[in-house]
């Protein structure tokens, strides 16, 4: 039997910030890891290779020279058995902005399977939903890992997965989640294709950000940025700090880190500071 580790939205370095310690007895035996996109810093890459040997596509959340050096899709074959390897976003920014509109799964499955049939895989690896799945779908079997960060700097993932692919010298194929945290086996339910996406979603992640901030935090992803990964860099010591104490992210504290910080563009601090600073209504009397 041949077996292969599989994960997949690690976002190293930026919301994950060391691998769990279980890996290597989850994936004991494994010859191969496979990484599914959103990788985050390439080190991650490095440090699973302690592991196994490690393949890995980009995804549509990576630094830059990541996204040059990684490829979008892969195919590996494992005894006979023929393995698509992608993180599942589409490269059009149009294209991913409207997908995030569509809360029905019957396409996303769709589009998924399709990719399988063209490649002429039994098996379709992706991630980017932080959503565990394993469904069978158009003739080719589904696999989401989970996710080991959250999909935002404003979440936390409540339960962080990674799966494990074993291949008999037969084929047979068996595919198994497991709780990165625990090493025990996750038994992911059984998917409702009726059901909302974002619904399923929720189940795998909560927010870190006051209450008072949640429609400020939708308006600041609609803006349109001089330099993403600026505005990143400006978040992610917050964002550890608040994991790390496992404390609320606070107004003060998100407006007092986007002033400090020296590496955002003049535009995108403004741009920022304009949703999160409450203005004080002139017209209203003062005491």
């Amino acid at each position: 039997m041949t077996s292969i580790g599989i994960l997949s939205d690690t976002h190293y370095q930026d919301r994950l910030f060391g691998l769990p310690a279980r890996l290597a007895r989850i994936w004991a035996g494994v010859s191969l890891i496979l990484h599914a996109g959103d990788v985050g810093e390439l080190s991650v890459l490095d440090e699973l290779s302690r592991i196994a040997p490690v393949t890995a596509v980009t995804g549509n959340d990576e630094p830059a020279y990541v996204k040059q050096v990684l490829p979008l899709q892969q195919v590996v074959t494992v005894n006979g058995k023929r393995i698509a390897l992608l993180h599942s976003h589409f490269t059009d920014p149009e294209q991913e902005r409207a997908s995030r509109h569509e809360h029905r799964w019957t396409p996303k499955l769709d589009r998924l399977a399709a990719v399988g049939q063209a490649a002429g895989a039994s098996v379709v690896v992706y991630g980017h939903t932080h959503i565990p799945m394993c469904a069978e779908h158009g003739g080719v079997t589904l696999f989401n890992p989970g996710a080991l960060a959250a999909g935002s700097y404003f979440t936390k993932q409540k339960l962080m997965l990674v799966g494990r692919l074993d291949v008999t010298a037969e084929g047979a194929v068996t595919l198994t989640h497991f709780d990165a945290a625990t090493g025990l086996v996750f038994k992911v339910p059984t998917l409702d294709t009726r059901s909302d996406f974002n619904l399923s979603a929720q189940q795998y992640q909560t927010s870190i950000v006051e209450p008072s901030l949640l429609a400020d935090i939708d308006a600041m992803r609609k803006v349109t940025y001089d330099d993403m990964r600026g505005v990143v860099a400006a978040l992610v010591p917050l964002y550890r700090r608040c994991l790390t104490e496992d404390v609320p992210m606070r107004r003060p504290d998100l407006i007092a880190a986007i002033e400090a910080d020296r590496v955002l563009s003049a535009h995108d601090r403004a741009a920022l500071l304009a949703v999160l600073v409450r203005k004080v209504d002139e017209t209203q009397p003062h005491l």
